[in-house]
C-alpha cells in the first residue's frame, strides 16, 4: 500500500487501475480496518468519477453502508446513487439499510437516507421510500425536515399520484408555517417546483 499523502490530498485515489486491482479493492471494501475501508470506497468512487466501471463491486461497496461512520456511509450512498439505474435489482438490497438509517438516532444519517433514497430514480425505490419520508417531513429536527421538503419535489417527478395520495403536498403547505427558516425555504421551493 502507498504511504499516506501528507497533505491530506485525496489525489492518491485517482491512480491508474491496474490488472488485479479489482481484486484488491474487494479485498479492502471487506477490512475490519475502518481507515482502510474508507479509503477503498474513496478508491471506487475516484475509479467511477473517471468513469472506469465499478458496477462489480456494487454488493461489497453496499455492505460497508452498515456503518455509523457518516463519512463512509456518504460514500457508499454516492456510489449507490450513480448504479442505481444500471443496478436497479441490487439496488433494492439498500433498501433495508435506507429504512434503517431513515430512523437512526443522528438527523444527520436519517436526512442522509432520505435525500439518497429521493435521489435514486428507480421505481421500485419509491414504494419504499414514503414511509421514511412521511416521517421526515415532521421530524423534530429541522435539517431532517428540510432535506425531507426537497425529497417530496424529487418524488413528485417520478410519481406524482403517490406524493398525492400521501398527502405529502398537503405537508409541504404545514412547513410553510414551520418555526425554521430553512424548512420553510425548502418547502416553498420544492411546492414551486411542483407547481
Amino acid at each position: 500500500m502507498a504511504p499516506k499523502d501528507q497533505g491530506g490530498s485525496d489525489s492518491r485515489f485517482f491512480t491508474t487501475q491496474k490488472k488485479g486491482e479489482l481484486h484488491e479493492l474487494r479485498t479492502e471494501l471487506h477490512s475490519t480496518d475502518r481507515t482502510t475501508k474508507v479509503d477503498a470506497v474513496k478508491k471506487v468512487i475516484a475509479s467511477m468519477t473517471v468513469g472506469k466501471d465499478v458496477s462489480g463491486l456494487f454488493t461489497d461497496v453496499l455492505n460497508c453502508a452498515q456503518t455509523g461512520n457518516i463519512e463512509l456511509k456518504k460514500l457508499v450512498y454516492l456510489y449507490l446513487i450513480n448504479y442505481a439505474k444500471s443496478q436497479p435489482e441490487l439496488t433494492l438490497l439498500a433498501v433495508n439499510t435506507f429504512v434503517k438509517d431513515a430512523n437512526d438516532r443522528n438527523p444527520l444519517i436519517r436526512a442522509l437516507a432520505v435525500r439518497t433514497m429521493g435521489c435514486i430514480r428507480v421505481d421500485r425505490i419509491t414504494e419504499y421510500l414514503c414511509e421514511p419520508l412521511g416521517r421526515a417531513l415532521r421530524d423534530d429536527d429541522p435539517y431532517v425536515r428540510k432535506t425531507a421538503a426537497v425529497c417530496v419535489a424529487k418524488l413528485y417527478d417520478i410519481a406524482p399520484e403517490l406524493v398525492q395520495e400521501r398527502g405529502f403536498i398537503e405537508t409541504l403547505h404545514d412547513l410553510i408555517s414551520d418555526s425554521n427558516p430553512s424548512v420553510v425555504a425548502n418547502g416553498v421551493a420544492a411546492l414551486s417546483e411542483i407547481a
